[in-house]
């Protein structure tokens, strides 16, 4: 790929012949992307209106291809693009989501759960000035 971020003819590593690519750790980094950004519910919705029109938003990127080259210039922006061509891709997107904000939820259960108890240890400015009673 050239500074433009274009495929150069030749590039072989950049394209799937046999069309059985693992998209798993593309997946991963997009799912934790929208978790972290909470963006999860409209990434959901959005991906289970697209589903049926996958294969066109694969070729719409691609046409879009010279103009989003500007903004990326990476390699993943091709894996993505062969990525939404398959709906069980899609599909597989959207559990990826599903799974990675569920773990985030639990983490965010566990610290609250944490900072209760520690907060339940602690003792309060005032009870230090109380007297004890024998």
């Amino acid at each position: 790929m050239n500074s433009s971020g274009h495929i150069q003819p030749g590039s072989h590593d950049l394209v799937d012949i046999d069309g059985d690519e693992d998209f798993s750790e593309l997946m991963s980094k997009i799912a934790k992307e929208i978790v972290q950004r909470q963006l999860t519910v409209p990434a959901i919705i959005f991906l289970e209106s697209i589903k049926p029109l996958s294969f066109l938003g694969n070729q719409l990127l691609i046409f879009a291809n010279p103009v989003v080259s500007l903004v990326v210039r990476t390699g993943n922006y091709y894996k993505f693009v062969r990525m939404i061509e398959d709906r069980e891709n899609v599909e597989k997107l959207t559990l990826a989501i599903e799974e990675q904000n569920a773990l985030e939820v639990q983490h965010r259960k566990e610290l609250k759960e944490t900072h209760r108890k520690e907060k339940q240890n602690r003792k309060s400015f005032w009870s230090r000035f109380r007297r004890k009673s024998d």
